[in-house]
């Protein structure tokens, strides 16, 4: 039985956190086999030691708009959801990082939020995550590669969706500095005069971040577009108001951001999404704004309640962001001697029951030891909830 939950407890937002969530897991077991525009990680793999698994066979990689006849579900999806869902995870950090500051004090939040942050994307990634960065290491480097390298190599790319940590940490990081400079909070009460226009018309903000402040090669870490998306959570989308509008209106930038989806999709897809070329398009940005002002009042309509299991995937979603990808390579590399026997959709099939199951697993297992409660999810003391 659910229980709808009034806006001041925002039950709507830690469900929409856990399900974002959800989506960012199916979306990397697609994207381990993916064929759009590169060699996907486990294919090449595959091609060295097996033959291609059925269902990936590549296509030219040639950075071309494909015909929808080469069109697949598993391209469709990651395309669909690539440029919207981190950024709704910024905005909603950024609401929730609002609600966390009416209860403590700013230097209370950053000491949290480096716990929380820094510490299983730091020493979680040396501890244990390194394990998947050696596994995507060892399939790309020659194996004359010293020993003292490879580790590095491994620590490095063990980070894996841990990215999301440290662009975090940063936007705190910006908004510790505005509110010290902002004293009188000029800017919070300016933001709570917002409405849907406003929240519009920010698109053109969010088009002008995301043309700078872009690290070359390593595309996720876009340290303007998504620190300010953080910023105008906690500044724009706290305000009541403009979250009632977005309650009541919400269908309609939804509806026009899945019209938007779809000229995007046309407009890229054989390009990989996650070129700076696609990333930082009008159209993409677009997008990606429209879908997070529909899915913020969606949300708030569809999502504002609690159950036994809402109550517990939002306690475990932290987990299972932090386990999945590490868990994921783990899976597809003990799969590989089989993969020539199995089809692509029994291979996702197995990758996301054993990939789910097992976060949850590890998730309930650590956060019951200090040690590791501590080094993976950030979480001191004897608190076991993220």
């Amino acid at each position: 039985m659910q229980t709808l939950v009034t806006s001041d407890r925002k039950a709507w937002i830690d469900n929409l956190r856990w399900i974002t969530i959800l989506i960012v897991v199916v979306f990397h077991i697609f994207f381990f086999y993916d064929n759009i525009d590169s060699v996907p990680i486990f294919q090449k793999l595959g091609s060295n030691t097996s033959p291609v698994i059925p269902g990936t066979e590549p296509v030219e990689y040639a950075s071309q708009v494909l015909p929808f006849s080469q069109w697949t579900f598993a391209g469709v999806f990651q395309y669909a959801v690539y440029q919207w869902f981190m950024l709704l995870l910024f905005v909603v950090s950024g609401i929730c990082a609002k609600i966390t500051l009416q209860k403590k004090t700013v230097r209370e939040f950053l000491r949290n939020r480096v716990t929380k942050l820094l510490v299983p994307s730091t020493l979680g990634v040396i501890c244990v995550h390194w394990i998947a960065g050696w596994l995507e290491a060892s399939i790309f480097m020659p194996a004359d590669v010293p020993v003292a390298v490879k580790i590095i190599v491994s620590i490095l790319s063990g980070t894996g969706g841990l990215w999301f940590c440290h662009v975090l940490i940063i936007a705190c990081l910006m908004l510790a500095l505005v509110k010290k400079i902002d004293k009188k909070n000029k800017l919070e009460a300016l933001g709570e005069k917002s409405n849907l226009l406003v929240a519009l018309l920010l698109y053109f903000v969010m088009f002008g971040e995301a043309q700078v402040a872009n690290v070359p090669m390593v595309t996720t870490y876009r340290m303007a577009y998504y620190p300010m998306g953080f910023m105008l959570g906690y500044y724009v989308f706290s305000s009541e108001k403009l979250l009632a509008q977005l309650k009541k209106f919400g269908w309609i930038f939804l509806l026009a951001g899945i019209a938007a989806g779809v000229c995007y999709i046309f407009k890229f897809y054989g390009i990989y999404y996650a070129k700076y070329e696609v990333l930082n398009n009008w159209l993409s940005v677009l997008y990606a704004w429209l879908m997070t002002l529909g899915i913020l009042g969606f949300a708030q309509n569809l999502l504002n309640f609690e159950n036994k299991f809402s109550k517990y995937m939002s306690g475990c979603g932290w987990g299972i962001y932090i386990n999945h990808i590490t868990l994921m390579i783990v899976i597809n590399y003990l799969l590989i001697p089989y993969t020539s026997n199995l089809s692509i959709v029994t291979i996702y099939i197995i990758e996301l029951v054993a990939s789910l199951s097992l976060s949850i697993g590890l998730w309930e297992l650590f956060k019951r030891v200090p040690f590791f409660r501590y080094v993976l999810y950030g979480i001191k003391g004897k608190n076991k909830n993220a």
